[in-house]
């Protein structure tokens, strides 16, 4: 990459919030269920479906059995290009650089943060479909976050110093 193509406007940046959770998946304006099933052909209908790497996937339908992390096989980033397509396509906007805001269990937060980080970033520029139509994002950053942070933030001066977990 030429150093003008690794400066990124913030004005161009495009963030998507996402929260992995084990049950569903959410970002500001959708909600689907944690599931992903290749398919072993081009389905007769896109709804649904991604395609990445040329394999196919249903979305959204059986939840995924818990692991002991997210990092451990494909799912969660074939989850993550989902949403990434949701949300894109609710913009109208197909390309684009993409900064991922993600949430992670307070209990695991400082365990799995540089993992996910790594693992949702592999792929600094990806090209993928998703219900049929084509898109082209660039990663250009990941930040985790503990799940839940936003709701205790402004209360946390007023504590004592203590340990918070499983809020």
């Amino acid at each position: 990459m030429t150093k003008k193509s690794e400066r990124h406007s913030s004005s161009n940046i495009i963030v998507i919030g996402i929260d992995h959770g084990w049950s569903l998946i959410k970002t500001s304006d959708f909600i689907f269920t944690t599931g992903v099933k290749e398919l072993t052909t081009q389905p007769a209908f896109p709804n649904h479906v991604l395609e990445f790497e040329n394999r196919y996937y249903a979305i959204g339908e059986k939840r995924l059995i818990v692991k002991d992390t997210k990092v451990e096989n494909e799912n969660f980033y074939l989850l993550t290009l989902a949403a990434i397509a949701m949300e894109l396509r609710k913009r109208s906007v197909r390309n684009g650089d993409i900064c991922l805001s993600v949430g992670l269990p307070l209990s695991k937060y400082g365990a799995e943060k540089q993992d996910f980080i790594k693992y949702l970033s592999k792929n600094p520029e990806v090209s993928f479909k998703y219900e049929d139509v084509n898109y082209r994002v660039r990663i250009v950053k990941v930040m985790a976050f503990p799940q839940c942070y936003a709701t205790v933030a402004d209360k946390l001066s007023s504590r004592k110093r203590e340990t918070c977990s499983n809020l």
